[in-house]
């Protein structure tokens, strides 16, 4: 199966300086603009289904890459970063470095949220769950750390990475599983 998977265009809040999964975020002013370069990459493109996050930042982008009927599915949720939601990392990451941080919270749950494993492990039911029913090409619009977990599964990165590297606002990544 070949999967087309969406990022969403950028959002009013730095994810660098603020934490945010779960939250329900505004795009920029810029959203038109930058919707339509991403648009303009999935031209001539046929899929079977076409798939959402619930969010907005991923269902409002499906919308204006004409898709207004993508099926909802809550597995294509960024990651639930619970008492952490729309807080500063700096006041989250204290006493250790950025990157032993990230690496323990693979498998230990953000407080009152989920771990990376946990997303990883939703996003894997989902894609298991489209090949099953035999799907050959989808579309599906979500996240950074849902884009992550799938290229994972495809193989082309590990967990461990899945914090380091997040794909580019409104960029499209072909995967095959």
């Amino acid at each position: 199966m070949i999967v087309y998977i969406v990022r969403h265009t950028s959002v009013v809040l730095d994810g660098n300086e603020i934490c945010y999964g779960f939250t329900d975020i505004a795009l920029r002013d810029t959203f038109e603009q930058e919707a339509a370069v991403t648009k303009s990459k999935l031209h001539g493109l046929s899929f079977d289904e076409v798939f959402t996050s619930p969010l907005s930042r991923a269902s409002k982008l499906a919308d204006f890459c004409g898709h207004p009927d993508a099926e909802r599915d809550d597995r294509l949720k960024e990651m639930n970063f619970g008492e952490w939601e729309l807080r500063p990392w700096a006041d989250i990451i204290v006493g250790q470095s950025t990157e032993e941080f990230f690496l323990e919270y693979i498998t230990k749950p953000a407080p009152g949220g989920e771990s990376q494993l946990m997303q990883y492990e939703r996003v894997c039911d989902f894609i298991l769950e489209k090949q099953a029913e035999g799907l050959d090409q989808i579309l599906v619009f979500c996240h950074g750390g849902v884009i992550n977990c799938a290229k994972t599964m495809a193989g082309l990165c590990d967990l461990n990475e899945a914090f380091a590297t997040i794909p580019d606002f409104g960029s499209v990544t072909r995967l095959e599983f």
